[in-house]
């Protein structure tokens, strides 16, 4: 009887220890065991059976085949075993079933049950060892601590969707055998391959669920956005229409979302493209918080805003009037036009450039001939890289422009001046051309093309510039107008260039002669100008182009306490307390000297003499008195107007940041300042979505339908917003394009 209870006690031990995840005794010593755990199970190894080796499964009945097709396993316990195969009697059966934890082998025939199967996973020491140790794999986090890092297929499947869309990738990467493989090898031995369906699935989820994020923001934290839009054609005869937004989020910085990518399959009439911007705005609960809409100058773009203003007008409640008695009405009666249609200044400068190429184009005619005659034959192109190697310059090809973008002509010209030399002597030695026809390149269209590309430069910083998504663009529009204007007048007295200037004037005044009342306020809302820049901004505009912006001055003035008044009715209940306004000093002046100096533009030596409708002592109270509006509703207006500008006239000054530490001082202010901060100058934004969408509907990928489409691009945009990388895509890539061409390389 002893030697029993100890027998029985013994066993009770064993089993306690495998009950905390430990071997028993008697498994401690067990190598065959670790070994097979390390190795697997080798040839030489006995496969217990369950069974007399005699049950046959049904094999898998090949496609159009009638045989019973076998039931597929169930039973979750198939998921810590592999199944084992073999032929018997010319049909494959499932004879085995290998435990994924301990490499035993069990019966696995389909009629011999999974009882036994269940059983072993209960007692597996070597799972239990697994589940309890789970720390085996590590990983760091962002702050440099160790965490526990467990393989998760859903969190696999969703981290392939992010890949796909980023780099777009085939939907069907994730079933490829050379990724599977590459994964396997390199990563992570439990991948299992996704199919194509599961991806698309996945990929609907993923966009559902940010997308369901990015709603509960615009509903919580976003009282308005500013929205651009374009339409794309694309290779495979698919036309897109855009749909993005600007917002500034609650930290009082700028972000931008793709909200929608639309197939637009019908007529590009002002009706149809009402339509797809108002219903994707209403997916996202937007219709009630559009600010303004930043189009360019296509004719259907205006029909479409006149369709789309009784929707979106009701941010601040502004009275809708129809098209007509818009363009008729003054300056006092169009309060609502400041809001909801800005045409594009980027397209603007395109239409002013483009009256400078179309008579410069003989010229640049000359350099794409060159440059085509150079690209035209491989053994042209090794003997010009011997030449550059030879004369101690790096080789390198060069690009074309294309005529449809300005800017591209401007970088060709940028980057064919440095290799002048090299360039002309192999052109002159190579090119053909008949007795007595002159060179194709020669001192007089360098020096020519010299000129051109300095006074282009201007245009082509404007256009970056302005194209900006991370900061507010909208105050810097005076800035370049005031550029653009001196710019031109310094150049119409040039023997070679004022040929092209007058037409470029008059385009010039056509779009811009008349401010439009947006880049006023945003310009005033900036603490370093207020009325006291603006005044002076208005003498020199008005000097430069010989306009009276006398009433123009007044009439903004009454506009932007008519405008406050309205953020007043609405936003009015915000203010809690005032502080007063801290008095601030900056660092230097850069740009800012355009603007306060003291006697006005100089050029060629002499002194503009300024407008005598334009009194230089024109304050900000003085102005007051213009507006029937009362004192108490304009208080923090008049407040911030009458304070002292910021002397920060450094390019480092952060107008949202300023905004945002005095949003206590200027309660309601603040806000209207933050909506018209917001607004977009250009819609490169929208243009930059299409080169994304130009990359994911390449040759291979035409088949994914418009849906699939739109969420690849949102997510593609969504995930580079996330690490904020969003910024001037359309220009990097056109750049990168005239630069990368290097021979050596």
């Amino acid at each position: 009887m002893a030697g029993s209870d100890e027998e029985t006690v013994e066993v009770g031990m064993n089993e306690e220890r495998r009950l905390c995840g430990l071997a028993g005794d008697d498994d401690e010593d067990n190598m065959d065991e670790d070994r097979a755990a390390l190795f697997g199970a080798t040839a030489d190894d006995a496969i217990p059976v369950d069974g007399d080796g005699e049950h046959v499964e049904e094999p898998p009945a090949p496609d159009g085949n009638t045989a019973k097709r076998p039931r597929p396993s169930t039973s979750p316990v198939w998921a810590d075993y592999e199944k084992l195969f073999k032929e018997i009697n010319g049909k494959t059966v499932r004879y085995g079933a290998r435990c994924l934890h301990c490499s035993k082998v069990y019966s696995g025939f389909s009629s011999g049950g999974t009882g036994h199967l269940s059983r072993h996973i209960l007692v597996c020491v070597k799972k239990r060892e697994k589940d309890r140790m789970s720390q085996s794999q590590i990983s760091f986090t962002s702050d440099g601590s160790m965490r526990t890092w467990d393989y998760c297929p859903m969190r696999a499947r969703t981290e392939l969707v992010r890949l796909i869309a980023r780099l777009d990738v085939p939907i069907s990467l994730g079933e490829s055998e050379a990724f599977v493989e590459y994964i396997k090898n390199a990563h992570n031995p439990k991948y299992t391959k996704v199919s194509r369906q599961t991806t698309s699935r996945d990929i609907l989820k993923y966009f559902t669920d940010c997308k369901a994020k990015l709603v509960e923001t615009f509903t919580t934290s976003i009282n308005c956005v500013c929205l651009t839009s374009d339409i794309w054609s694309g290779n495979a005869k698919e036309d897109y229409i855009s749909v993005v937004a600007h917002y500034i989020n609650s930290d009082w910085q700028l972000e931008k979302r793709v909200l929608g990518l639309v197939l637009i399959d019908v007529s590009h009439n002002g009706q149809n493209i009402a339509d797809r911007v108002a219903s994707v705005l209403a997916d996202y609960g937007l219709s009630e918080k559009v600010f303004a809409v930043t189009l360019d100058n296509a004719s259907s773009n205006a029909s479409a805003m006149h369709k789309l203003k009784p929707i979106l007008s009701k941010y601040l409640g502004l009275e809708v009037i129809d098209e007509s008695e818009y363009a008729s009405s003054s300056l006092n009666n169009a309060v609502n036009s400041i809001f909801l249609h800005q045409r594009c200044a980027c397209h603007i400068l395109n239409l002013i450039v483009k009256e400078a190429l179309t008579t410069l184009k003989p010229l640049i005619e000359t350099f794409r001939t060159a440059i085509s005659f150079l690209n035209s034959s491989n053994q042209r192109i090794a003997a010009y890289k011997s030449y550059c190697i030879a004369t101690g310059v790096r080789p390198r090809k060069f690009q074309l422009d294309m005529e449809v973008r300005w800017n591209s002509t401007y970088l060709m010209l940028k980057h064919l001046f440095p290799h002048k030399s090299p360039f002309t002597t192999f052109i002159q030695a190579q090119y053909p051309r008949d007795e007595g026809e002159p060179l194709l390149l020669t001192e007089d269209h360098w020096m020519m093309a010299q000129k051109v590309l300095s006074f282009l430069e201007l245009f082509y910083d404007a256009t970056v510039t302005l194209s900006g998504v991370y900061y507010p663009t909208s105050p810097l529009m005076i800035h370049y107008l005031v550029k653009i204007s001196l710019h031109l007048k310094n150049y119409a007295n040039d023997v070679h260039i004022r040929s092209v200037v007058q037409p470029m004037i008059d385009k010039y005044n056509k779009y811009w002669r008349d401010i439009p009342l947006l880049y006023s306020f945003a310009f005033i809302l900036d603490p370093r100008a207020k009325m006291k820049g603006f005044t002076r901004v208005l003498r020199r505009l008005g000097n430069l182009t010989s306009t009276d912006y006398s009433a123009y001055l007044v009439g903004t003035r009454a506009r932007l306490a008519d405008v406050y008044n309205k953020y007043d009715e609405k936003y009015g209940a915000v203010r809690l307390r005032r502080t007063d306004p801290p008095v601030l000093s900056g660092k230097s002046r850069s740009a800012w000297d355009e603007i306060y100096d003291d006697d006005g533009p100089v050029l060629g030596g002499v002194i503009l003499p300024g407008n005598p409708n334009m009194s230089r002592d024109t304050s900000a109270t003085s102005l007051l008195n213009a507006v029937r509006s009362s004192a108490s509703n304009a208080s923090e207006l008049v407040s911030y107007l009458d304070c002292d500008t910021v002397n920060h006239l450094t390019d480092d000054f952060n107008i949202l940041d300023w905004w945002h530490q005095h949003k206590l001082t200027y309660p309601v202010l603040s806000i209207m300042a933050k909506d018209i901060l917001t607004v977009p100058v250009s819609t490169i934004s929208s243009e930059s979505t299409f080169s994304m969408t130009g990359r994911i509907i390449e040759e291979r990928r035409r088949s994914l339908k418009p849906e699939m489409v739109e969420m690849l691009t949102c997510i593609k945009d969504w995930e580079a917003a996330e690490a904020r990388l969003q910024q001037n895509v359309e220009d990097k890539e056109l750049e990168e394009a005239f630069e990368e061409l290097y021979l050596d390389s």
